[in-house]
């Protein structure tokens, strides 16, 4: 009688984030019958706020954000993936990505995660409601601002400006204002950084009312289930509201509006799966992992329950688009250009405690310099 291994997994809080999980650890386990997987979930809030620290004991396989990678690498938390799967797998992995998803989870010269999911901010939209008022998409900020002044009073333009989607936003407008390297020696370009807060009060003052309180979930439920919100210009993006049948309306979505002078589309996000450093069946893990990643794994199963692939065949698959209304062909150019976020070790205490300090100056419309100066000066004491 084979004796049963069990590896605990940590998702997050969204059909996307558990159920293609759920789905890729019965199939793993119809494979490997003496492995079982068992999830629990955490909120995305969690998701992108709570140290790995608090997890590595409890379980094994560990979903996470490309930016704790530094965090891993100095303290040890993770497992590195280079000794656990075979070189030509990760080569071929490399290959598939879905821009830098694959290499975000690489740092110091490990390898501590697979992208499973790849995700960028996007644009979403309400095609329908576009359609009848003979409206078009907005290519450029520019003439995003255009866009707002056309909206009949009927309709809203939300975007999510909750404390950490803001600081997503913050980050991308200044990547396609000042580049890449925007951020040198822990201080952000000063300049470029009032330039951005000072367009965002401007765009507050075109949106739903609400956007300074909402999150993704929050604004694709509405556009779902409401006529109200025709249009968002920045959110991470979510195949499952693409889908045919998943909610009452169907929201597409596209890329997110540029600066043309500028080759830098968004912040890039997406989701790792890790090997927690105390799990006690390393290449057991390694081999669910690896599976979970492969294109064969990522274009069907993974894809069908739900999941946002991190794998280029995937996207390219055109069942996959066909499923998701040209999700993943109508975004691949954001992805391409995404901005990758610094991961050095204590980053994710200042993206943490950098979100609030915007949030609340932009609530108490602090001056825009004010906000800089205090943003500059906690994260050159972090």
């Amino acid at each position: 009688m084979l004796k049963t291994i069990t590896l605990n997994g940590i998702a997050w809080d969204h059909p996307r984030g558990y159920e293609p999980l759920k789905a890729t650890s019965a199939a793993f386990s119809k494979i490997h019958p003496e492995v079982n997987i068992e999830w629990d979930i955490r909120s995305l809030k969690e998701f992108g706020d709570m140290p790995i620290e608090d997890l590595i004991g409890s379980y094994d396989l560990i979903t996470i954000d490309h930016p704790y990678m530094g965090q891993a690498n100095a303290n040890n938390l993770l497992l590195p993936l280079d000794n656990l799967i075979p070189s030509y797998s990760l080569e071929k992995l490399k290959e598939e990505s879905v821009g830098p998803s694959y290499q975000s989870y690489n740092y110091d010269g490990n390898l501590y995660a697979l992208a499973v999911d790849a995700a960028a901010l996007v644009s979403a939209y309400r095609e329908d409601l576009i359609l009848k008022l003979g409206l078009n998409i907005p290519k450029t900020r520019a003439e995003l601002l255009d866009f707002y002044k056309k909206i009949p009073s009927s309709h809203k333009v939300a975007w999510p400006l909750c404390a950490t989607d803001l600081w997503c936003s913050f980050l991308t407008i200044c990547a396609q204002d000042g580049g890449r390297e925007f951020m040198r020696d822990r201080t952000i370009d000063n300049r470029l950084g009032i330039q951005v807060l000072d367009e965002l009060k401007i765009q507050l003052e075109y949106l739903h009312h609400e956007s300074i309180k909402w999150n993704p979930i929050q604004i694709l439920n509405r556009m779902a289930e409401e006529n109200e919100i025709l249009y968002s210009p920045f959110l991470f993006g979510y195949t499952n509201y693409s889908r045919s049948g998943y909610a009452k309306n169907l929201v597409k979505f596209g890329n997110s509006p540029t600066n043309p002078n500028i080759e830098v589309s968004t912040i890039l996000g997406g989701v790792g799966l890790a090997i927690s450093a105390h799990c006690e069946h390393p290449d057991v893990a390694a081999a669910y992992i690896n599976y979970v990643a492969m294109a064969e794994t990522q274009e069907g199963i993974y894809t069908k329950n739900g999941g946002q692939p991190g794998n280029l065949i995937a996207w390219q698959n055109e069942v996959n688009n066909g499923l998701c209304n040209n999700f993943f062909a109508n975004t691949i150019d954001t992805m391409n250009k995404a901005y990758v976020r610094p991961q050095h070790m204590e980053w994710n205490k200042f993206q943490e405690q950098g979100a609030e300090l915007l949030h609340n100056g932009l609530v108490k419309d602090i001056s825009s310099d004010t906000i800089m100066k205090k943003l500059n000066q906690l994260y050159q004491s972090i």
